[in-house]
């Protein structure tokens, strides 16, 4: 059965007590997917970003990346963003440790793009974005991966979904509904945000 999960996205938003937000942690992939998502979140959750990426192979790429959303988070509390956050907007950051998606993504290497290989590499970043939501008292986790044109929400969905506990929800969401991608560019570009062209792995830029 196909699902929409941009709908039940919306579902979850019209229960919430705006007056007492429930606390996001949101896996961030890049800035540039976190603008359009953030303009659908901040104004219901109580949100904390939550940069994990292994899968960013080259150390200076996962810098320039987490600097980025750096700015974005800066750009946001500074009341320059085009949506007001009911919270401020928090930033959490998982030190780069590469050599687990190399693990994960053992004998795969040669897969294509979207293939078991991504499957994996997605299994890996919500399962360390869950367990820090666990261990911290989160009400939600979610990605903003579903964003780009480039990556399956339908599987994105179904493994937050399996990780979900009775404590803590997984927020179902397909981003790139509702024009998502296109205004992501739109936004990176009103906030000079650079946007990459490779998901981060060396595979990928092959």
């Amino acid at each position: 059965m196909n699902v929409n999960y941009d709908k039940e996205l919306e579902k979850i938003k019209e229960k919430i007590d705006v007056s007492a937000p429930p606390r996001l942690l949101l896996h961030v992939c890049c800035a540039p997917c976190a603008t359009y998502c953030l303009t659908r979140l901040i104004t219901h959750f109580d949100v904390t970003l939550y940069y994990a990426n292994d899968n960013i192979t080259d150390p200076k790429e996962w810098q320039k990346r987490l600097g980025e959303v750096q700015k974005l988070v800066e750009i946001v509390n500074n009341g320059d963003y085009e949506v007001t956050a009911i919270r401020p907007l928090k930033l959490v950051v998982q030190q780069q440790d590469s050599a687990r998606f190399f693990d994960v993504a053992q004998g795969l290497e040669q897969e294509k793009e979207g293939g078991a290989r991504c499957k994996q590499c997605f299994n890996l970043r919500l399962s360390d974005t869950q367990k820090y939501a666990v261990e911290n008292g989160y009400d939600y986790f979610g990605t903003t991966l579903t964003v780009s044109p480039y990556k399956n929400s339908r599987l994105l969905n179904e493994i937050g979904l399996t990780l979900q506990t009775t404590e803590l929800k997984w927020l179902t969401a397909d981003f790139k509904k509702q024009n998502g991608y296109n205004e992501s560019i739109r936004l990176s570009q009103k906030y000079n945000l650079y946007r990459q062209h490779y998901c981060g792995c060396c595979y990928s830029i092959l």
